[in-house]
């Protein structure tokens, strides 16, 4: 059999290319500290390990949910507690105002430490997140949820939506609560209503109704649960023409009051409560006076920073004056109750994400523990095998020179 000098040229290269490559390969390996490189060094394991870093991936995911859910809930928790401090000296000066050695102008400083607290409050439900959103704003974390309207009164402007996160497989949990469910639907301790403006109202600016009180608990639980529409005439229905309203019962339209001369700010005291309307209304511009189970926090501040301020130092007034505080205090109890009930819930989410945090981190700890049996390499036996594989390439190099150097011609 001839052997021709290219057969022994190519021969040896491709010998010391062959082991030059496991060579590399052995470096890499050592470098990178995993024995499985590409999925041809070991298909099976290729295949488990790419299902590991998923499932590690996934744990990740999960853990940057329960950070941002935990920091949410921790917030929010932050802002009941001031709310609930808020609360606390509501009623020391619910208390205190009911001394009946105090004059008025002792209950306008009360009133307006009131105000102040009421705008301390409505700071507290309008807080941002760190991520710019509104805590309370439900879906609309974007929109102020409390904004005070033209006649002075906040109304709740956001949705009713709540949001959740998923913090693992088959497990999500709420991080936030709207406004409207903890400040706003607070059961009232009396019969009470709730005013709103018709969004068909034509008037430029708008008119607005104020929130009202109650003056005559009597007279409105004689009248409630129905609800009064007042609806603007056309001026030329009194004589001389001039604004004015007439108010009806709205479940069957029977007239209440005809025709009523209108002034912007007045009083209009009607069924046992007293409500106002600021503005210029335009004639078929209508508002409501609803009857409500429910008053909402900000409202019954308002009522009674309110109550206050209109007080009158004669029999009649201190009257008015102790209802609208027994009825304060009392929503100021409902209230602080609808806060500690968030709180309890809030308490109960960080429990089960504390509890899903630490399962996720023992599964973490054992998935690693089997992605590194799988793909971790043998340091003392890449070393080995590289010693090994160097010895070979040498070898290999000086077979090939010595072959190469072979010539018929040394004998001659």
């Amino acid at each position: 059999m001839r052997i021709s000098t290219e057969q022994i040229f190519s021969g040896g290269l491709q010998n010391i290319q062959d082991v030059t490559v496991e060579l590399q390969k052995t470096q890499q390996q050592i470098s990178s500290g995993k024995r499985v490189l590409a999925p041809s060094d070991d298909p099976v394991a290729s295949t488990r390990i790419l299902q590991i870093n998923q499932e590690l991936n996934l744990i990740s995911q999960y853990q940057r949910n329960i950070d941002l859910a935990e920091n949410r809930l921790f917030l929010e928790d932050s802002l009941l507690g001031s709310v609930s401090d808020a609360l606390q000296r509501l009623r020391e000066l619910a208390v205190q105002a009911g001394d009946g050695g105090q004059n008025e102008f002792d209950k306008l400083f009360i009133a307006s430490e009131v105000d102040q607290i009421l705008d301390q409050l409505a700071g507290i439900l309008n807080t941002k997140d760190a991520g710019g959103e509104y805590v309370f704003g439900g879906f609309q974390g974007d929109r102020e949820p409390f904004v005070q309207n033209s006649a002075g009164n906040y109304e709740y402007r956001a949705d009713e939506g709540r949001r959740f996160t998923q913090v693992d497989s088959n497990v999500t949990v709420a991080v936030g609560d709207n406004g409207k469910e903890v400040f706003v639907n607070v059961q009232s301790a009396e019969n009470t209503f709730r005013t709103t403006a018709s969004p068909r109202n034509t008037a430029v600016p708008p008119a607005a109704i104020t929130q009202g009180q109650v003056i005559s608990q009597d007279d409105y639980d004689a009248f409630y649960p129905e609800d009064m529409k007042i609806t603007f005439n056309p001026d030329t229905a009194v004589n001389p023409p001039r604004v004015n309203y007439s108010i009806t019962q709205v479940s069957d339209g029977r007239p209440i009051l005809s025709n009523q001369i209108y002034a912007s700010g007045q009083g209009i005291s009607v069924n046992g409560v007293v409500v106002e309307i600021i503005g210029e209304p335009a004639p078929g511009d209508t508002f409501f006076v609803n009857s409500s189970d429910t008053q909402g926090l900000l409202t019954t501040v308002e009522r009674f920073s309110r109550a206050l301020k209109n007080y009158s130092d004669t029999p009649g007034g201190r009257q008015v004056l102790t209802e609208n505080i027994d009825a304060t205090l009392a929503n100021l109890t409902n209230a602080e109750t609808k806060v500690l009930e968030t709180r309890s819930s809030l308490g109960a989410r960080l429990n089960t994400i504390g509890n899903i945090r630490e399962t996720q981190a023992n599964v973490e700890e054992l998935t690693l523990e089997v992605l590194s049996e799988l793909q971790d390499l043998d340091y003392a036996e890449a070393i080995s095998q590289l010693t090994l594989q160097d010895t070979i390439l040498q070898a290999a190099q000086q077979s090939y020179t010595r072959v190469t150097n072979l010539s018929l011609f040394n004998f001659l």
